[in-house]
């Protein structure tokens, strides 16, 4: 072969090496940031001081029962903490960051009581090895009167059980 199609060869080999080397850091790039990293939230049992200070209630160790409706229907999910503006919710599959559902709350000793909610956190980008409980933080909105007044009645009966007991 011809030197001259040789080193025609190999600078198209080399170009086109250094191209999918620039095409592969873009995307990289732009795959951080689009996709918010979430490696540094807080897990379920180990928070850290500068997330719970940026909450307005204190959370109340519990292990509840819920279930969440969605558009994909109900799920069973357990509560490892709430107050009276949001859970932590253990489930296997984390909804999206700002998704919007109704939950219902299975408090001892009360009657089951619907609360709307919307996903302010999850842990579903850490690894697994690293993840006490999958799952995510939520925060109650635009909840009426009477269901506030469930809540409050569930957490005051829970703390007055935790206090006695």
């Amino acid at each position: 072969m011809p030197k001259a199609v040789v080193v025609s060869v190999l600078g198209i080999g080399l170009a086109v090496i250094v191209a999918l080397i620039i095409f592969w850091s873009v995307s990289k790039y732009l795959k951080k940031q689009m996709t918010p990293d979430l490696s540094n939230q807080p897990l379920a049992n180990g928070q850290d001081a500068s997330w719970e200070e940026k909450r307005r209630k204190a959370r109340m160790a519990v292990t509840w029962q819920a279930s969440m409706e969605t558009s994909q229907g109900t799920v069973p999910v357990q509560l490892n903490n709430i107050s009276h503006s949001g859970a932590f919710v253990v489930c296997p599959e984390p909804r999206a960051l700002n998704e919007k559902f109704r939950m219902i709350i299975e408090a001892p000793d009360q009657n089951p009581f619907p609360l709307q909610a919307e996903v302010v956190w999850s842990n579903v980008n850490v690894p697994e090895e690293k993840v006490v409980h999958r799952g995510m933080g939520i925060r109650f909105i635009e909840n009426r009167r009477e269901d506030r007044t469930h809540l409050n009645n569930a957490l005051e009966a829970d703390l007055e059980e935790a206090e006695s007991g």
